[in-house]
């Protein structure tokens, strides 16, 4: 018995033993990595590389839907296979921060078009930063985001650890699997070879890490190669893409070649694979003229112009953003067909918008810079436009001035009702015919002038022309169908810390001269904070209040940060910062108001952990909102939020006091919001 007692001890002993030996190795090679980050990362910045990229597109299964997939409709028909080269001159200003000059570029598709653009992400993994592409998928190399993944570490011998990483909980679209290679006696990453998934794709990349020295150098990439599959009713793509930095060959900066393949040729890194190059022979064998096709005098004859695809012309303009580019302007246009501009909420019900916007640029510190966007609202078939034109004559202070025009904002005041029934008595057929409903159009100009970095002064003028949706009934009973107001304004913008509060100031004052209607004075105060956590968390805070003094006429309280917003440009998305459920009458109605929003998102919180359905979770956001009004009860709103690839679903529940009021829902599409 003794014996089977020591032979017990030793064997727990032993399994201790390894656990924590396992623990000490997996502890120490994370503690070196996070360590190598931190000795270089000041270091990373001001690397410039030549970059080459080659893609091959594989079209397995197509059908007619393959079209609305934006970028996709240039590959819906014709050839299954495609080619695209292209070589660039990088600029890197940190881990996470670079932009690119395109050099060269040639491709097998027509028009030579870019399918699935989103891949661009895909080819610069920032292996130590929060994310490993832009602004999603946290990376297991981070700090941060060490409590999301599981490692475990085998020591290959010759100063060599392999780490594998997964989900520690439940998978998700925001978390990939894998294995690093590491170099152990300093903790630099060699390799890494990982898998995911993020908006419809699954990728698989493999990635060297660039050479030492210098050591800053070694925490990007040099090599990458990555294979995607996308899969879309019925629609199944392929690609495979290798990028290839700190090519040998620099052309000159000035040169952007579309459409040269002989200059490729001469500056290609690694050679073309062989699926690759019977992709070109065949593309060369289908677009060469044939011998006998040939003009008898082609001197005198002009090449016969190719066919125009007028429906595929057309489709592109429909689905896709347009731009154009020079030294001196830059135009682009949304596209008409968009679902992620489409939303719906039960007050507004369907809601469409766009988005414009022209640039045109003086010198380096002057330019005219012009950014309209337009909702319709469905439910009550009524168009909204803000249309701001600003000429920033001092882009280095930020010194501008700017002409905004608002146009068919809906508002409305019970207190026109209210005073129609004093004098003509209680008509009950009063509520139904809109008496109390305006349609507001603001003209608004004012000069910003940035007297500090932390100080910002806004002077300016703004005009009110609010017209009667019912102008006849309101002659009926003997009332105005237009109510005008002209009044100087002055805002104080301050931001003691670079990365504090926003705290705001404004003040209007209602001019009474022949035509204006309304005599006033306004006062506002705002502060807002956004607060970036760890791992994509954020923390907003925005409260404020306002009050009208000197109001000669109750019927419009029109205030500055606090309306209901029909164009919602929010914090991180619409919903953010604004009341959902709160009654568009009651921001009119009294002459102060004090408000609270807060806000708190996470890629990882409760959905995320939702069997089958919450690794599609990309984001979940919760959400209070509180209100003081006179005549009323305090008003608040919770809401809970979370976007998928598809979808962004918020629902909300409103009290007055404790007591429950209504339950209301919100969505927006996100299908191919990256794309």
């Amino acid at each position: 018995m003794n014996r089977v007692r020591i032979v017990i001890s030793l064997l727990f002993v032993l399994f201790w033993s390894i656990a924590n030996a396992k623990e000490d190795i997996d502890s120490l090679v994370l503690s070196r990595v996070y360590s190598y980050e931190r000795v270089f990362n000041d270091k990373s910045d001001g690397f410039a590389s030549n970059v080459y990229t080659k893609h091959l597109y594989q079209i397995n299964r197509r059908n007619f839907t393959l079209w609305l997939v934006p970028t996709m409709y240039s590959v819906a028909d014709g050839e299954r296979q495609h080619v695209s080269e292209q070589y660039e001159r990088m600029h890197f200003y940190g881990l996470n921060e670079f932009e690119s000059d395109r050099q060269a570029f040639y491709t097998t598709i027509r028009h030579n078009r870019r399918p699935m653009s989103v891949l661009t992400e895909f080819t610069t993994p920032s292996l130590y930063h929060t994310t490993l592409y832009g602004d999603h998928i946290l990376s297991p190399f981070c700090r941060e985001n060490h409590r999301y993944y599981r490692y475990s570490a085998i020591n290959m011998g010759h100063d060599e650890v392999h780490l594998y990483f997964r989900p520690r909980f439940l998978k998700n679209t925001q978390l990939v699997t894998g294995t690093a290679s590491i170099e152990l006696s300093t903790g630099r990453i060699l390799s890494v070879d990982l898998k995911g998934e993020y908006d419809m794709i699954r990728f698989q990349t493999f990635i060297n890490q660039g050479d030492v020295p210098p050591q800053s150098r070694s925490l990007l990439p040099k090599y990458c190669e990555t294979n995607i599959d996308f899969n879309f009713m019925g629609n199944k793509v392929s690609s495979s893409f290798t990028a290839v930095y700190d090519c040998p060959i620099r052309l000159a900066d000035t040169v952007n070649v579309k459409g040269d393949r002989h200059l490729l040729d001469s500056i290609r890194p690694l050679a073309l694979s062989d699926v690759e190059q019977r992709v070109y022979d065949h593309y060369d064998s289908a677009h060469t003229p044939k011998p006998d096709t040939l003009p008898a005098v082609p001197d005198t004859l002009t090449p016969a112009k190719k066919r125009r695809n007028y429906f595929l012309d057309g489709f592109d303009f429909l689905v896709s953003s347009h731009r154009a580019s020079s030294e001196k302007y830059y135009v682009k246009l949304s596209p008409i067909i968009e679902p992620q501009y489409i939303s719906y909420s039960r007050s507004k019900g369907l809601t469409y918008k766009m988005r414009f916007s022209a640039q045109y640029y003086f010198n380096d510190n002057a330019g005219l810079y012009f950014n309209p966007q337009l909702s319709y609202h469905f439910k009550i078939h009524k168009f909204y436009l803000s249309a701001p034109l600003r000429y920033v004559y001092n882009k280095e202070h930020d010194n501008y001035v700017e002409l905004r025009m608002n146009l068919g904002n809906r508002i409305g005041n019970s207190t026109v009702l209210d005073e129609i029934r004093r004098e003509q008595g209680d008509i009950a057929s009063l509520d139904d015919i809109g008496l109390d409903e305006f349609n507001d159009n603001e003209f608004k100009i004012y000069n910003n002038t940035q007297l500090f970095n932390w100080l910002t002064v806004e002077i300016g003028t703004v005009f009110h022309r609010r017209n009667a949706v019912n102008p006849q009934a309101m002659r009926q009973y003997g009332k105005p169908t237009r109510y005008q107001s002209l009044a100087p304004s002055i805002g104080v913008k301050l931001r003691p810390f670079s990365h504090g509060a926003l705290f705001s100031i404004d003040y209007e004052r209602g001019l009474k001269l022949k035509g204006i209607d309304l005599k006033y004075e306004r006062w506002e105060a705002d502060v807002s904070y956004k607060h970036n956590m760890t791992s994509l968390q954020t923390f907003n805070l925005r409260v404020g209040a306002g009050l009208y003094t000197n109001k000669a006429v109750n019927y419009f309280m029109d205030f500055a940060n606090f309306r209901d917003n029909n164009l919602p440009d929010g914090w991180n998305d619409d919903w953010s910062g604004e009341f959902q459920l709160l009654s568009s009458r009651l921001y009119n109605e009294s002459k102060y108001y004090l408000r609270s929003n807060i806000s708190y998102e996470a890629p990882l919180l409760l959905a995320s952990f939702i069997p089958l359905v919450g690794c599609y979770v990309e984001r979940e956001c919760f959400y209070w909102n509180a209100l003081n009004i006179e005549h009323s009860p305090i008003y608040s709103e919770v809401g809970y939020g979370f976007t998928t690839r598809y979808i962004s679903i918020g629902a909300f529940a409103s009290f007055l006091k404790t007591k429950y009021q209504s339950f209301g829902a919100k969505f927006t599409f996100q299908l191919f919001r990256r794309w």
